[in-house]
């Protein structure tokens, strides 16, 4: 029995003796290899500046994000705005020695070595936390021999520069969890919705078996497997002394709670509004910021109000789709190529020129052509704008009569021209706040050659028209072109009281560090006088509540709550419709139409097809704003007027109306009719 024993304890000791030269020759080799590759590797100033790609965030108005442009999705932060169990987790997984070896597991190694060569084939890693920290920032994942050598020379570099703490922070802003998302952070908020530092043991696990493989345990796409890996990392925390038996229990049938997957598209709920901001950044700070920069762009943008604009204009145009059968292709049907169904654009302001929301076109997807900067088209006659503008600033009062009547005259052809108005229908003496809520197209054109074409075209690029207009009496029925961006911008002056905006929709852009590059401050420029402005305001109020617009009611608006005032367009091939309108809060235009210039429908106008839209989105965005009504203080004069003579009204004259003219100009003469 005595000679066994030492016949064993020789044998052990024989072991070990060579076991510990092994050891000592793998050493002595990885120091050689070291050694050799050591040439080929950065040095240690790039390593220390070395910055991972990191997402650019687009903000709304209230913090929210709208977006992330990226090369790779991360959101770096310092291991202390990392929950523990996260650290815990994914030290149990792939690296329970992590705080006790220098880089290397050289047992974990040779023991993975020996396995892979049984099987001859790749079935175990023996890589710690350092060495894929090293093969994430500069190796790539190459299966070579080669590769693995300087992966092993640059982790024992890495030990050497950074503490142990440090190399776990890079590491973990650096992993790969699929859907184009590195890094814990952006992980954290992907999956949960919620910060890194918030993750608790059961999200915390299902994270640290994601990197293996993210496409494979990607909760979303496989739950099953997803949660069987859960379950191994749970298992590993248990083993590795980090959480208790009661816990492991507690959690392993316990899934955890996911958020709804984010979109990936891009631009979000907002894409044609998020092109606008790329543009607006590459051109100004390069690609390189955008999306590897981690930069914070703030904008102007209200997600709320977007969400409800694109569900406004999806619903309204799938609408039209089912209730005109004549509009062809449908939105439904669409398969490849330039998109040729019912097209519609929005875009809200609000008073100081920020952008609210913004609606390019049906589908991003489909098509990248913004229809509210690029579109050029006729406005129809939501041009009556500026004619009556201009016609108000050279004295003319809304309470104003003109004939309406067929006349003939001589264009800028030398062409007779006869301008018919709309409806066919002429009412002889009119007032002008009457003309235009009916939208006449007769008076306008009358005020036009009264006032001066080029007159009217100067109002128009003062309020904020920028394309080239062509100063004839054909402008009056909207005969330019304009762009969405452009006629709501103008609309804004008169509810700024004559003080056109520049419209902005970055307000802060901030560096990774949070230093600023940039901050946008609105400006308002005074253009036109206040009390025109107030006086055009006051007329256009009238074809909200009495005139072509006054259907607006059916869709929501509630006019006697907040008032509106716009202006209705359509061109007289029904190629294009309008409505451009504003409240004391925000000016919303919104324009329907084919990309092609198409007829939409014999007799489609903007009543029908673009105030519904407006009108819906401007109710709901609405909703809790306190009362408020327009501003009509001035040197004004409120006349009653005898609704058929368009006199002075006296007692016995049957119907009456309040006209606003400007004070000293009002009439003298009494009705003469009911006397």
């Amino acid at each position: 029995m005595g000679n066994f024993l030492r016949k064993e304890i020789k044998n052990f000791l024989i072991v070990g003796v060579v076991v510990f030269l092994l050891y000592c020759l793998g050493f002595l080799v990885l120091m050689i290899i070291v050694f050799l590759v050591s040439s080929e590797l950065p040095d240690v100033e790039k390593i220390e500046a070395f910055k991972p790609p990191q997402a650019t965030t687009l903000y709304d108005r209230k913090g929210r994000v709208i977006y992330q442009f990226y090369e790779e999705r991360r959101e770096y932060v310092p291991l202390s705005e990392i929950s523990p169990e996260v650290q815990k987790a994914f030290i149990s997984l792939e690296d329970r020695k992590f705080f006790r070896h220098w880089g290397i597991d050289l047992r974990r190694t040779f023991a993975a070595l020996v396995i892979n060569l049984i099987s001859m084939r790749i079935r175990q890693g023996g890589s710690t936390i350092t060495q894929q920290l090293a093969r994430n920032m500069f190796l790539g994942h190459q299966r070579t021999l080669k590769r693995k050598l300087l992966e092993f020379a640059l982790a024992l570099k890495l030990e050497s520069t950074f503490t142990k703490e440090e190399i776990l922070e890079r590491y973990l802003n650096q992993i790969y969890f699929g859907e184009g998302v590195y890094g814990v952070q952006s992980a954290a908020k992907f999956f949960f919705g919620k910060d890194a530092k918030d993750l608790d043991i059961n999200e915390a696990a299902l994270l640290a078996g994601l990197p293996k493989s993210p496409n494979r345990y990607s909760p979303y796409k496989n739950h099953e497997k997803a949660n069987a890996r859960r379950k191994v990392v749970l298992y590993a925390m248990l083993k590795n002394g980090v959480i208790t038996k009661r816990e492991h229990d507690s959690l392993i049938n316990v899934f955890p709670k996911l958020q709804p997957r984010p979109k990936t598209t891009f631009g979000g709920d907002a894409p044609y509004f998020a092109e606008l901001v790329r543009q607006y950044i590459v051109e100004k700070y390069g690609e390189d910021f955008l999306y590897k920069g981690g930069g914070k762009i703030y904008t102007t943008l209200d997600l709320d109000m977007q969400r409800i604009a694109n569900e406004v204009v999806k619903t309204s145009l799938d609408k039209y789709e089912k209730k005109w059968k004549y509009l062809k292709p449908k939105y439904k049907d669409y398969k490849v190529g330039i998109p040729k169904y019912l097209q519609a654009a929005l875009i809200a302001f609000d008073t100081l020129g920020g952008i609210l929301a913004y609606v390019g076109g049906r589908d991003f997807q489909h098509s990248q052509f913004d229809r509210v900067r690029q579109a050029k088209r006729q406005p129809g006659s939501a041009f009556k704008a500026f004619v009556y503008t201009a016609a108000f600033s050279r004295g003319y009062s809304p309470g104003d009569t003109i004939r309406d009547e067929e006349v003939e005259m001589i264009d800028e052809l030398g062409r007779v021209w006869s301008p018919k108005n709309y409806d066919g229908k002429y009412e002889g003496l009119i007032t002008l706040r009457r003309a235009l809520a009916l939208s006449k197209n007769v008076p306008a054109v009358k005020l036009t050659l009264d006032v001066g074409p080029y007159y009217v075209a100067d109002i128009a690029r003062k309020m904020g028209i920028s394309n080239d207009i062509k100063p004839y009496p054909s402008m009056a029925l909207g005969g330019v072109e304009v762009t969405l961006w452009d006629i709501t911008r103008a609309f804004g002056t008169l509810m700024n009281k004559g003080k056109r905006f520049d419209p902005y929709f970055i307000t802060k852009i901030e560096d990774a560090y949070g230093n600023v590059l940039e901050e946008n401050h609105p400006t308002l420029v005074q253009v036109i006088d206040p009390n025109v402005a107030k006086m055009a305001t006051y007329a256009l109020t009238y074809v909200v509540c009495c005139g072509t617009a006054s259907n607006s009611r059916y869709y929501g608006w509630d006019n006697s709550r907040i008032p509106a005032a716009g202006k209705t367009g359509t061109t007289d091939d029904y190629k294009d419709t309008w409505f451009i309108g504003f409240s004391p809060y925000m000016v919303t235009g919104v324009w329907v139409g084919y990309d092609s210039l198409r007829v939409i429908f014999y007799g489609a106008t903007g009543s029908e097809l673009a105030v519904p839209i407006w009108a819906k989105f401007m109710s709901q965005v609405h909703k809790g704003l306190k009362r408020k009504g327009f501003d009509f203080s001035g040197p004004f004069k409120f006349v009653k007027l005898c609704k058929q003579s368009l006199k002075i009204a006296r007692e016995s004259c049957p119907v009456k109306t309040y006209e606003m003219f400007w004070a000293g100009r009002e009439p003298t003469d009494s009705c003469d009719i009911h006397k």
